[in-house]
């Protein structure tokens, strides 16, 4: 029987983000969103504050002292802390999935040590980066053609008990203020693409590894992107995550479950430009009646509310389908499905918000131009939507019955 109500775990994890969110990020978001220097926009206390909380090491196994958390626990925090605000869920989302591509594709050892510096980390400052785009784009790093001159330009040659690596990536969330990257780089230039890459774990502090400036930003203000520099930057043998060549074996599986971060701050974004566009048609009042009780006011809310609601509903799906492979009959081959539906409609819902507060909504002096602004990007990061699409076009054929 289908039951979509939460453990009591789960409402209390909820519950702590929530007021997180409310009470601490809420406050402070729109005046740092408003920083003329975007390295002043990253709030340093709010992250510690939320690392503390233990808001990082949701997906870290209980085993190494995380919480030990489902992918519904991973949508429930990610959409909580995007009502407060996306760019600082960013910070924690892109940690929390990274932690489980480490748990993926890592050995006992590299767990061990990486999840022990997370979990122990008194300070709340061990956030990790990624490092995956490069300057080439986004999409070019996931060719899928033969030929080995297209894909990943970074690369990593071996070296005794080292690899050595050069590369840029481009556009990294938490990019110099986290303590450890994932660094994706080509280590056989003589095969295709998606048979010559591995995935390195690179410590904060590692000779050759230096950032470009922080990007300024229309939105998601909040977190830190930079410019990854390689320059023969040297990493010990055991960095390596999983085996050589076995880059995209890992992320690939990771994907299959990762989409529900992006797709639940989408969510955790709606909510939040419902909520002001509800509140406000029932106080605004036109020709002698609140605007809500207007047939086209009350459709675009109904609209909104549809979308957010059935996001919601994909997001949990697809969650479960990546936990329950077996049980999913093929589904779980879809789960950019998590990621590229809600957020698709996140940015015609901020929209219809503005429409609801018309000059009120386009004005500073209220917080929806903001979510417009942050609603721009989901489309276009964690996997364009239009290159999301392709992949499981090519899959579609694995799971050809839409019976369930």
């Amino acid at each position: 029987m289908i039951d979509f109500s939460l453990t009591e775990e789960q409402r209390m994890l909820q519950e702590t983000v929530r007021k997180f969110a409310i009470n601490e990020i809420r406050p402070v978001a729109r005046e740092l969103d408003r920083a003329h220097d975007p390295a002043e926009s990253f709030p340093w206390d709010l992250i510690k504050k939320g690392m503390q909380l233990g808001l990082g090491t949701i997906l870290v196994p209980a085993k190494y002292g995380g919480y030990g958390g489902s992918l519904i626990d991973f949508a429930l925090v990610a959409e909580e802390l995007a009502y407060g605000d996306t760019g600082i869920g960013d910070v924690f989302w892109v940690t929390m999935s990274l932690s489980r591509l480490i748990n993926i594709g890592g050995n006992e050892a590299q767990k061990e040590k990486w999840f022990k510096a997370m979990v122990e980390d008194e300070a709340g400052t061990f956030i990790i980066g990624g490092g995956m785009t490069e300057p080439s784009g986004g999409s070019e790093i996931f060719c899928p053609l033969s030929d080995p001159k297209f894909g990943v330009r970074t690369t990593a040659i071996r070296d005794g008990d080292y690899y050595i690596i050069n590369g840029r990536k481009s556009f990294i969330t938490n990019g110099g203020v986290a303590k450890l990257y994932l660094i994706l780089a080509r280590t056989d230039k003589n095969v295709p693409n998606m048979e010559g890459c591995s995935i390195f774990l690179v410590p904060e502090g590692t000779p050759g590894l230096s950032f470009g400036k922080v990007e300024e930003k229309m939105g998601h203000r909040l977190s830190v992107v930079r410019e990854i520099i390689l320059e023969n930057a040297r990493v010990p043998k055991e960095n390596l995550l999983g085996k050589e060549g076995e880059g995209f074996k890992i992320l690939l599986e990771c994907y299959e479950g990762n989409g529900v971060a992006a797709g639940a701050s989408a969510v955790g974004l709606a909510r939040a430009a419902y909520d002001v566009a509800f509140q406000y048609a029932q106080d605004r009042v036109i020709w002698g009646q609140p605007i809500i009780q207007y047939e086209s006011v009350a459709a675009k809310l109904v609209d909104m509310r549809m979308k957010i609601e059935a996001s919601r509903a994909l997001i949990w799906k697809m969650a479960w389908a990546a936990e329950h492979p077996e049980l999913s009959r093929g589904l779980s081959k879809l789960g950019s499905m998590a990621k590229v539906f809600p957020t698709s409609l996140v940015r015609e819902i901020t929209i219809q918000a503005m429409e609801i507060l018309a000059a009120y909504g386009f004005s500073m002096e209220f917080p929806i131009e903001k979510f417009v602004r942050d609603a721009m990007l989901f489309p276009i990061y964690d996997g364009t939507n239009d290159l999301l699409k392709r992949f499981m076009g090519w899959r579609l054929n694995e799971v050809p019955s839409t019976i369930f």
